[in-house]
């Protein structure tokens, strides 16, 4: 395959990964802010399938294609800003498995009340803030991942 058709696969994936990621984020947010349960189901479900289908397989696609193109181009995985590439994606990923979880056990929360016809409780809250945390710093891992990936700097080099 092509480097440059490997490089364009690998930018959509990014794309794909941080805009559909952050998009259910946001979304998500805004949702469980109308306290709403009838909303909170149906977006909690959302965001679940397309966490599922499109944020996590452009995960894939984006360590495979940046693998192909470390092998390709000759480059040594343990130069500095690939490693922390590297670490910081594992990083974000096993932030991202938690989601998950919590994103799926939120729906079911939702989704009870919304057939009991009931508010939400605390449970959902107790599962809402550490997915929010959670959040934040994944996000924040994929902003300086993306900032080590266009400047080819380890973070230390930045100081």
């Amino acid at each position: 395959m092509d480097y440059l058709l490997l490089k364009y696969l690998h930018i959509i994936a990014a794309i794909f990964l941080f805009g559909f990621g952050m998009g259910s984020y946001l979304y998500l947010i805004a949702a469980s802010r109308t306290g709403d349960a009838r909303v909170i189901a149906h977006v909690t479900r959302m965001v679940v399938c397309f966490d599922t289908w499109i944020t996590t397989p452009a995960g894939f696609l984006l360590l495979a294609s940046g693998y192909a193109m470390v092998r390709m181009a000759g480059l040594d995985l343990s130069s500095g800003w690939l490693l922390s590439a590297i670490l910081i994606f594992f990083g974000v990923g096993a932030l991202w498995l938690p989601v998950l979880v919590l994103q799926k056990r939120m729906q079911a929360l939702a989704d009870q009340a919304v057939s009991r016809g009931t508010p939400l409780g605390d449970d959902f809250m107790a599962l809402y803030r550490p997915w929010l945390l959670i959040g934040v710093a994944g996000f924040s891992g994929m902003f300086v991942m993306v900032l080590v990936m266009v400047t080819k700097n380890s973070p230390w080099q930045w100081l």
